[in-house]
């Protein structure tokens, strides 16, 4: 049965098959060569719902919009009955932008890093973050220079305020740029409730390193993963994409087995670990490649 007409993705045999469907859907120029050539006799698969990280994956880093192909692709999936979401760690109001303010490609999806889990236009799931955590790493970043926290809240807009704590204007300003987000800068993290976090970390490996070892002192409750470069999603440890998969599976009626889940980075691994019809773009890093099971072409394609 094929992909439109039809209320699921009903697929017969072949893995290759159902992968090479799923991503044309999300608008991978993709014929299935690349896929390894292995077919499973008697497989019957449903799927229900497809995931896809956004910076490098569904959508070049750095660019503003996903494609008009993409954004018809998507149409195509969610009028099959098929639901498709972001699965990042930005959340719901700044994916307007990045969508063309069509509010009907991420009615579901994983979103701020499994902090909030939409489902048909409804939070299923939310979570802010302590504010005494996000101070004492604020804390501890304030005498490095070219390091600095930004601190995201729950009640957001179209501008996508973020809270830059102690930073100067020149180096917000960068990331500004790079991450697109309106910051103001502040000397201690506001008493509002923040649904997301990221460190600015410029430099090398080491300095990432280093970053990541402060972090973890000062706040052991959370961890880092470097989601772009030079770029930190801040996470509270047992918080993350995967932590939120059973929610929008249960939410949806899926399984495990009825999901296609795309990605490129750090951030995705634990989720891509995770399901059985993984799919690394072919810029995702060494160790997303390592765990997917399937392989597409890069996100600029």
């Amino acid at each position: 049965m094929g992909l439109l007409g039809a209320p699921w993705l009903r697929l017969h045999g072949a893995c290759l098959f159902l992968t090479t469907l799923a991503l044309r859907a999300v608008g991978h120029p993709y014929d299935g060569s690349k896929l390894p050539n292995r077919i499973y006799p008697g497989v019957i698969a449903l799927i229900k719902l497809v995931l896809s990280d956004m910076d490098n994956t569904l959508i070049p880093f750095g660019a503003r919009h996903v494609s008009p192909r993409t954004l018809e692709a998507i149409h195509d999936v969610v009028n099959a009955g098929i639901h498709f979401g972001p699965d990042t760690g930005r959340d719901y109001v700044e994916l307007m932008r990045f969508f063309h303010m069509d509010e009907s490609c991420f009615m579901t999806g994983i979103m701020s890093n499994g902090k909030r889990v939409r489902v048909d236009g409804k939070d299923v799931k939310t979570y802010v973050f302590p504010h005494e955590w996000l101070q004492r790493i604020a804390d501890a970043l304030k005498p490095e220079r070219g390091m600095f926290l930004v601190c995201f809240p729950m009640d957001t807009n179209l501008f996508n305020p973020g809270y830059v704590v102690g930073a100067s204007e020149e180096e917000m300003n960068e990331y500004e740029r790079l991450v697109h987000f309106n910051g103001g800068r502040v000397e201690d993290v506001p008493e509002l409730d923040f649904i997301a976090a990221a460190i600015a970390c410029n430099g090398d490996e080491k300095r990432h390193a280093y970053c990541q070892r402060l972090v973890a002192e000062a706040c052991p409750e959370m961890e880092t993963v470097m989601a772009v470069p030079n770029w930190f999603d801040v996470l509270p440890k047992g918080v993350n994409k995967a932590s939120a998969l059973d929610t929008i599976l249960d939410a949806v009626g899926a399984t495990r087995d009825e999901v296609v889940v795309f990605g490129d980075s750090g951030n995705d691994v634990a989720i891509l670990s995770e399901v059985h019809y993984s799919v690394a773009v072919a810029n995702a890093t060494d160790e997303v490649k390592g765990v997917c099971n399937f392989h597409c072409g890069a996100s600029a394609d």
